[in-house]
């Protein structure tokens, strides 16, 4: 999807302005902007201009189904624009270098297991994040050589994996607002759980 290059340069004009103001783990644009945000970053996305829910409560600001950030999703996930825009920001800060650094080999993929789901926090009256399209689940990684990195398998087994898993988490916490891991309970055994709500939680 493109927008028109003097819209996308203004967009990332406003979005520097306000990562100065705020921080990136704070601001979040929506609507056009992000969506020219998305464009310049060479994500892949379908705008959506509504998801499906049973609740009213649980809604997107918008909508975009993404295919792709930096890599490849193993499938597709709808979420909102500013998640996406931070996920591919962190993909490439964060995912390649450590990949590299730990593993030696590139991520082509990003093993995700859910983004946009209308539900509450287990055992809370409140709406989860997941229901805003604001947190996703991650899985594991693909590397270039086929090989794969599973939160499940390699959270706990010691070796590089381990490493270039724990390193993430600990660094996600600077792009995101909420970073759960295995460490934190049994619901996330495998998997590492990112939200940009409103919320500030690090158990990396």
């Amino acid at each position: 999807m493109r927008h028109p290059g003097w819209l996308a340069a203004l967009c990332a004009g406003v979005v520097v302005l306000l990562a100065g103001c705020g921080g990136t783990t704070t601001t979040h644009l929506s609507g056009r902007a992000c969506l020219a945000r998305l464009s310049a970053q060479n994500v892949t996305y379908r705008p959506l201009d509504s998801v499906e829910a049973p609740s009213s409560s649980c809604r997107v600001d918008t909508a975009v189904r993404v295919s792709r950030v930096a890599v490849g999703l193993n499938h597709p996930a709808v979420m909102s624009c500013a998640l996406a825009s931070r996920l591919d920001d962190f993909e490439r800060d964060v995912v390649q270098p450590a990949a590299k650094a730990e593993l030696g080999r590139r991520v082509v993929r990003i093993d995700q297991m859910g983004s946009f789901s209308c539900r509450r926090v287990n055992g809370r009256s409140r709406l989860s994040q997941h229901a805003l399209g604001q947190a996703i689940d991650i899985g594991g990684f693909r590397l270039s050589d086929g090989t794969t990195v599973s939160v499940e398998r390699d959270w706990n087994e010691p070796g590089p994996k381990r490493l270039f898993l724990r390193h993430l988490a600990r660094r996600a916490c600077g792009y995101f607002s909420v970073v759960l891991t295995p460490d934190s309970n049994a619901d996330h055994h495998n998997h590492l759980h990112f939200d940009i709500g409103p919320d500030r939680l690090c158990e990396a």
